[in-house]
């Protein structure tokens, strides 16, 4: 029995999660609220009996939390009514100790867990953790497009992708949305001259606000058809509840869109490793001189230290030059140093670039067949994005 519940970073194993919460005669929501507060992750909603098919349709959360007195044949009556409206969802039922038959009568309903109480914190966060790991795998995707060293160019690839993921692979089939990590700067929307004025220190100390249609209102649209999460917030990274906050709008964001692609600034934040963790895909942008490709190496030993072999890493050199004889260091010596982690390599484009970030506009208003888009195109291709973004 777990009862050692610290702090918020103990929950970083459970997604974003929506919870509804119904209370019998006689027991209280401040019976279960606290026990669920340390996790940043965890949406509680009130479930009202008399609401039950409003608020059960739609897809609007992603599990049920009965909390009961006693269990009567009222509070039977309305568990039936829960899974008959909503049987794809997982139901945990807290009460006091049931004889047998009660028990029969509770498990005839096909729950996800019943835990008598009294009742502590650990007990339901392993519940949860439990029911969120059994339900069905979601297709949306997160790709993480991280900057190894500074003005290596990840903004303007990040933008770029979104925009390309919009327009190319994703269109009418899905969305798209773009999160600049980068507080301090909030660079993503100012290259695009998509700002957000938004204050999020108005919600950092109620990060709970956080839900879909917080998002909803805070989000803004490009016209090429992608979402943009953009905010020059530089306060964010010493916020007190800084850390709860983001998590909690990248994992809103996440459930929000289908593709998710995050500018991730080169310098550390409290949350950086928590991305790391639950991110689809890693592109690493770095340029071709020694500094940053050790930087680089650095970064992947990390990335494969915390989730394994397995994930999809990428390098791409940006702002790369051909030269007459050949690059200061060769292909065979890039694939000596980073062995299996596969690098890319993505043209030069000053002037395309200049002009488009003076503009405020993207690099396809400039030009859509220059080597710069072409090189991105065949990049995101060749490591399946394409085929995820369709799927």
């Amino acid at each position: 029995m777990n009862m050692n519940v610290e702090s918020p970073k103990a929950m970083v194993n459970i997604p974003m999660t929506r919870m509804l919460l119904l209370c019998g005669e006689g027991a209280q929501p401040s019976e279960v609220e606290p026990l669920v507060e340390f996790s940043p992750r965890i949406v509680v909603s009130p479930l009202d009996p008399a609401r039950l098919k409003e608020q059960l349709s739609g897809g609007s959360a992603d599990l049920v939390v009965v909390n009961l007195a006693r269990l009567s044949e009222a509070e039977l009556s309305v568990l039936d009514d829960i899974r008959a409206l909503a049987g794809h969802l997982p139901l945990i039922v807290i009460s006091p100790q049931l004889s047998p038959e009660e028990t029969r009568r509770l498990f005839s309903l096909d729950l996800q867990d019943w835990l008598p109480k009294p009742l502590e914190a650990g007990d339901l966060i392993d519940s949860i953790q439990k029911a969120m790991r059994s339900r069905p795998v979601t297709t949306n995707r997160v790709h993480a497009v991280i900057s190894a060293v500074g003005g290596a160019g990840a903004t303007t690839l990040a933008v770029s992708m979104a925009d390309l993921a919009a327009t190319h692979f994703v269109k009418k089939h899905g969305s798209v949305a773009l999160f600049d990590l980068d507080f301090a700067l909030g660079d993503c929307g100012y290259t695009i001259n998509l700002m957000n004025d938004f204050n999020l220190g108005s919600v950092a100390s109620a990060p709970r606000r956080v839900d879909s249609e917080f998002i909803r209102v805070i989000q803004k649209k490009h016209p090429n058809g992608f979402f943009l999460y953009s905010f020059k917030r530089p306060e964010l990274n010493t916020e007190l509840n800084g850390y709860e906050l983001v998590l909690r709008m990248l994992d809103a964001v996440s459930v929000e869109h289908d593709h998710t692609f995050l500018d991730i600034p080169y310098y550390e934040t409290e949350w950086r490793e928590d991305v790391f963790s639950a991110v689809n895909s890693f592109t690493l942008v770095s340029e071709l001189h020694l500094p940053a490709i050790k930087h680089t190496l650095d970064l992947i030993e990390r990335i494969r230290a915390l989730r394994g072999p397995e994930v999809p890493v990428h390098v791409v050199f940006n702002k790369h030059q051909t030269r007459l004889f050949g690059q200061q260091i060769s292909k065979r010596r890039l694939k000596e140093l980073f062995e299996e982690t596969p690098f890319h390599f993505v043209p030069q484009a000053q002037g395309q670039i200049s002009q488009a970030t003076d503009r405020g506009v993207l690099p396809s208003d400039v030009s859509r067949r220059s080597g710069f888009l072409k090189a991105l195109t065949k990049y995101m291709k060749a490591v399946q994005m394409s085929v995820e973004v369709s799927s």
